[in-house]
């Protein structure tokens, strides 16, 4: 079965080709296996990608790794839900209880430096949706940012945590720092990336963590004239488990996705089961979203039935080219 891989693949492998630090390497190959198309024509191909990427991974952590086996690279993370929201920050800043409090992951949570050592992948729910979310080693620890950098890539959305208990501002100048030595470019409110930067420019989230510690709303209220103009900066307490809803809010509002329900001709609105929403980018048409349902849907759509606030009226009847937003309910007729 031939491969059929698309142009992006051709591009993402030139940068390989190109790439002249480990670094560099490992970041073309993630984004040569996310673009990958999913089939048997693919799978010896994505075998040989998964070695050499192990290779790299193994190179950058040097004889640490030795004894190591057959693990599984644990910063090469498969991607699940309507997107990832990787929580950044520098040491003990409370990002795994955050973690912890809003996915129920088990990660371990301790007062000490360099507590998480790996990356530790849970769920966060919102409303009818859920979202990955990865905690991260300290983005200052320099044995793993090389592998930090590809899981960094590979992600949707930042989430930059700092402790509100010390100088909020200058850990968040300093992760921010970090982040543009690396090539990133962080969005704030409403900006949208250009057409070349898919891998590097992430919208941006600053949440002030430990709200329950003396200062603390001082040391916010900093943080806010700093960075407030440009970037949503958010209130939370892991400990006191206060600004956790605003903040699954927020991740959800940043990805930019919407949620839609379909049903069927034979089943009444108001029986619908609204608990797993097909979730698109914002602006998708009803072609796209009938593609999500399946493939050769959207090939043969005609029209839908459409109930929501993207229509004119309830039951309106609109065509592929429709755009749809948050909530929306279609009946697709091919």
């Amino acid at each position: 079965m031939p491969a059929n891989l698309p142009p992006q693949y051709h591009e993402a492998e030139e940068r390989l080709r190109q790439a002249k630090t480990p670094q560099g390497k490992i970041a073309a190959l993630q984004e040569m296996m996310a673009i990958m198309p999913k089939h048997k024509g693919t799978d010896h191909l994505k075998a040989q990608l998964r070695a050499r990427l192990s290779r790299l991974m193994a190179e950058l952590e040097g004889p640490s790794r030795r004894g190591a086996g057959g693990r599984t690279e644990p910063f090469s993370l498969p991607k699940e839900g309507a997107g990832r929201a990787t929580l950044v920050g520098t040491t003990n800043v409370g990002k795994s209880l955050l973690m912890a409090k809003v996915t129920g992951a088990q990660t371990r949570v301790g007062a000490y430096a360099v507590s998480t050592r790996e990356p530790v992948p849970g769920m966060l729910r919102y409303k009818d949706v859920y979202v990955q979310m990865v905690d991260t080693p300290p983005i200052s620890h320099p044995r793993v940012q090389g592998r930090l950098y590809g899981l960094l890539r590979n992600s949707d959305l930042f989430v930059v945590v700092v402790d509100l208990g010390l100088d909020a501002v200058a850990q968040a100048r300093e992760v921010f720092s970090e982040l543009e030595r690396w090539g990133f470019r962080l969005l704030g409110r409403d900006e949208e990336p250009g057409e070349d930067e898919r891998w590097l420019a992430k919208p941006t989230l600053l949440v002030g963590n430990k709200a329950d510690t003396e200062g603390a709303l001082e040391r916010f209220q900093e943080l806010e004239a700093a960075f407030g103009a440009r970037l949503h900066v958010l209130l939370v307490s892991a400990e006191e488990e206060v600004g956790l809803e605003e903040l699954a809010q927020e991740i959800f509002n940043a990805l930019r996705v919407i949620r839609v329900y379909t049903k069927s001709p034979r089943e009444r609105l108001e029986e619908l089961d609204r608990s797993s929403p097909i979730v698109v980018p914002v602006g998708s048409t009803v072609a796209e979203a009938a593609e999500q349902v399946h493939k050769d849907l959207r090939r043969r759509l005609r029209y839908a039935l459409l109930w929501g606030s993207s229509g004119k009226f309830d039951g309106q009847r609109v065509g592929r080219d429709h755009q749809l937003a948050d909530e929306d309910v279609i009946e697709l007729h091919g």
